[in-house]
């Protein structure tokens, strides 16, 4: 009776984590199409009334409330970037970048990193006019580690094969890779950048 009971254990342990894996392989295919790639994730329409100032730092100050790195912040040129941003999902609870349960699986299984880019418009038409539009994008690269020696006696004696290019010197250990757009946070940070704005503008 033990031993059913163990081995009942064991098979529905097995069950959950093979569930697990499906559900992380599965989160990225319906997150993003490659076909989607050079369109923008999220757009904004902006009133003018609200200043470029107000509008541009909303959008800075929600990024460091996600806990971004600022890379790239160029008022005059009209965009901000980000370093990317590592997260485990389900390991890291107090990350906010995952939108579902199917993302928190994949950024767990697998090493991801997010960037993002709000690049800010205006009227051409019409030199000095206000900020009219912003867009948000969200890039998801993966990193991946080639040649992965695995150790069968011991998992911590496992390490990666190197190889050397043409002049002798040896190839990177890892690379990443852009793997399609995060869509659904796009739109979070978008939606949580208006709520700045419409709260920046109320207290003028």
């Amino acid at each position: 009776m033990a031993m059913r009971y163990t081995q009942t254990i064991r098979f529905a342990a097995a069950t959950a984590i093979c569930t697990a894996i499906c559900v992380g392989c599965a989160g990225h295919t319906p997150r993003d199409a490659h076909a989607d790639a050079a369109r923008p994730s999220a757009t904004l329409s902006i009133d003018g009334a609200a200043g470029d100032e107000l509008v541009f730092d909303a959008a800075r100050e929600t990024l460091m409330d996600y806990r971004f790195a600022l890379d790239r912040v160029d008022a005059r040129r009209g965009v901000i970037t980000t370093h990317p941003k590592r997260t485990a999902g389900i390991a890291t609870p107090w990350d906010q970048e995952q939108s579902g349960i199917d993302q928190e699986w994949e950024d767990l299984l697998n090493e991801q990193r997010r960037v993002v880019r709000v690049e800010f418009d205006r009227d051409e038409q019409a030199e000095g006019e206000p900020i009219t539009e912003l867009r948000v994008l969200v890039e998801v690269i993966r990193t991946h580690r080639p040649g992965w020696r695995v150790q069968t006696e011991s998992v911590r004696l496992s390490n990666h094969a190197r190889t050397r290019n043409r002049e002798g010197e040896l190839e990177p250990g890892s690379f990443g890779e852009l793997v399609g757009l995060d869509h659904r946070f796009a739109a979070r940070i978008a939606d949580a950048i208006n709520q700045r704005i419409t709260r920046g503008a109320g207290e003028q």
